[in-house]
């Protein structure tokens, strides 16, 4: 069996999956170390997103780079790759993190994490009205998909949900960024025929991160001059965005949506379980285990319809 074989078999969808979505849980405690080491305060929202846009553009220049050392030709996309490298840059990249660093500075990262979840939920729902043959919307889709949200949900309560009340640059803009993140991977499965995924994936985030970039810094966002470790956090997170959107383009030109969109779930609970490692004052619990119970059962009863259902 080829590479390309290999990607589009029911075998690959579980580690690639479990790949990306640990390198996104890994940027939860990287994330919040690199902000101490640049300087960046989390209410500062210029800041924030030249911080976001640095790290994006690194990451698609990375991409392109290995990209083009891979094949032995530049990355250069063809004209049916523009649609791809626009959407995808301004929907997986530009709107989906301006909105979280947004909401993330005006609510808590308890609530953050609790409502980015429902993007997987957002995305089989849409998915299903878009190709309601391919992407049948059942009820045991659906009840996959609130199992691993309810997983989501546990993960965090032991923290305290709390009662504040409901913010449109907090809650709202959390909301709008897993919208973001739902219509991304619709637009990913939309144009990527025919499309090479390293290089719209470096494109696409070269674009949004540039783009972010550019915001940020003529809103009067500004970084500090960082230390080794904030070099060396920086290339890790620049790794975990070149890795991990790469893998999940290879997965959604390759495989169902929804098949792959339930495995979002895992990454705020690789967050929780990575930060507690990693971060002082951040501790495993039994609550956060039976979480990652509820998610791999959600998984499970979502892969399990598609295999019956001849979904591939």
């Amino acid at each position: 069996m080829n590479r390309r074989g290999w990607y589009a078999s029911p075998g690959a969808l579980l580690p690639m999956a479990l790949a990306a979505t640990f390198l996104w849980g890994c940027a939860y405690p990287a994330l919040k170390e690199g902000y101490a080491a640049f300087g960046v305060r989390s209410d500062d929202i210029p800041s924030l997103l030249v911080f976001a846009g640095l790290r994006f553009l690194l990451a698609g220049l990375a991409t392109l780079g290995l990209g083009g050392l891979m094949s032995g030709k530049l990355p250069i996309p063809p004209r049916s790759g523009f649609a791809a490298i626009g959407s995808l840059a301004l929907l997986q990249t530009v709107g989906q993190y301006a909105f979280y660093y947004v909401g993330l500075a005006n609510t808590t990262g308890v609530r953050a994490s609790i409502l980015n979840g429902s993007s997987s939920l957002l995305t089989v729902l849409l998915s299903g009205l878009l190709w309601p043959r391919q992407e049948r919307l059942t009820g045991r889709r659906l009840a996959g998909c609130l199992m691993g949200l309810g997983g989501v949900v546990l993960v965090n309560l032991g923290s305290g949900f709390g009662e504040a009340p409901f913010r449109l640059l907090g809650e709202g803009c959390i909301l709008l960024a897993a919208l973001m993140t739902s219509l991304g991977a619709l637009a990913n499965k939309l144009t990527m025929a025919g499309q090479d995924p390293m290089t719209i994936t470096g494109w696409q985030l070269s674009l949004g991160g540039l783009i972010l970039l550019l915001a940020g810094g003529l809103a009067g966002g500004r970084l500090e001059i960082p230390g080794a470790k904030g070099v060396l956090l920086m290339g890790l997170m620049v790794f975990i965005s070149s890795a991990a959107f790469t893998l999940w383009t290879i997965l959604l030109k390759h495989h169902s949506v929804g098949q792959v969109a339930v495995y979002n779930f895992l990454t705020p609970v690789f967050g929780a379980l990575l930060s507690a490692l990693f971060l002082p004052g951040e501790a495993l619990s039994a609550v956060t285990l039976l979480a990652l119970a509820l998610v791999a059962g959600g998984i499970r009863m979502v892969n399990q319809h598609e295999k019956q259902a001849g979904i591939q």
